[in-house]
């Protein structure tokens, strides 16, 4: 079943726009919430990628919200979309459905601006996801912020100071990590297309998220950043969530 859902956020103080596609089964479903990248919305994956069929017949729903290229945080001037996707969106939709309500049943996979939310969000949140999924992740987010590619980035993330001493920067979340002797129960599957121009910061994070402890796998293909690599992408996810077989199991 295909959901539209326009809903009032109380953490964000306005209307949300969720895709969500449900199963039709006995419930207690497996959910896996998949993020957009900057520029698109709720209705991206579904527009763009094969994920209806991919999940059909399958015990997974998959919840779309928008982020409005906010990057899925909370933002220095402006709204918290972090306590929103990781608290509001999570309960909310654990009333509304019969999901599981257990953290090895709960996903959150994302492309590139997504693929920063998705580890972000599983970064400050240890166990909250069973797996975080990022494809093409904009993970050096420094790097970005020099170079923000038209997208006004100061009221997400501050000024260059600001995005160090919030703790906002992933390289910095992991070193706080190392530091910190923090477990996350959380597993990490990084993927990067060979011709992807964020292949060198997704390299860079695996490096060091191995150094940090974390129970990371890194798959690189042949790929750009584009849809026809990250539609195999989410073909790998369901795979991966269904315990079919599948490269990526950890």
């Amino acid at each position: 079943m295909h959901l539209k859902i326009n809903f009032k956020s109380k953490e964000l103080n306005m209307p949300v726009m969720l895709d969500v596609l449900m199963p039709q089964g006995h419930g207690n479903y497996k959910a896996l919430y998949l993020l957009h990248g900057a520029g698109g919305d709720h209705e991206t994956w579904i527009l763009n990628s094969r994920l209806p069929d991919y999940v059909n017949n399958k015990n997974i729903a998959v919840i779309m919200p928008s982020a409005n290229n906010k990057f899925y945080i909370n933002n220095i001037h402006g709204k918290k979309y972090g306590t929103f996707i990781t608290g509001e969106l999570i309960n909310q939709c654990e009333k509304w459905f019969n999901l599981s309500r257990k953290s090895e049943d709960r996903y959150i996979a994302g492309m590139s601006m997504g693929g920063y939310g998705a580890v972000y969000s599983s970064l400050t949140n240890p166990g909250l996801y069973n797996t975080a999924f990022s494809y093409s992740g904009l993970l050096n987010i420094m790097e970005r912020y020099d170079n923000p590619h038209n997208i006004d980035l100061f009221p997400v993330f501050g000024d260059r100071q600001d995005l160090l001493t919030n703790n906002l920067d992933i390289n910095q979340v992991i070193n706080n990590i190392g530091n910190s002797n923090v477990e996350n129960p959380t597993k990490f599957i990084i993927t990067c297309g060979l011709q992807d121009g964020n292949l060198g910061m997704n390299r860079e994070f695996f490096n060091k998220g191995k150094e940090s402890g974390l129970n990371v796998k890194y798959v690189e293909t042949e790929g750009a950043h584009n849809f026809q690599y990250w539609d195999e992408c989410i073909k790998q996810t369901i795979k991966y969530i269904c315990g079919e077989d599948t490269e990526w199991q950890l």
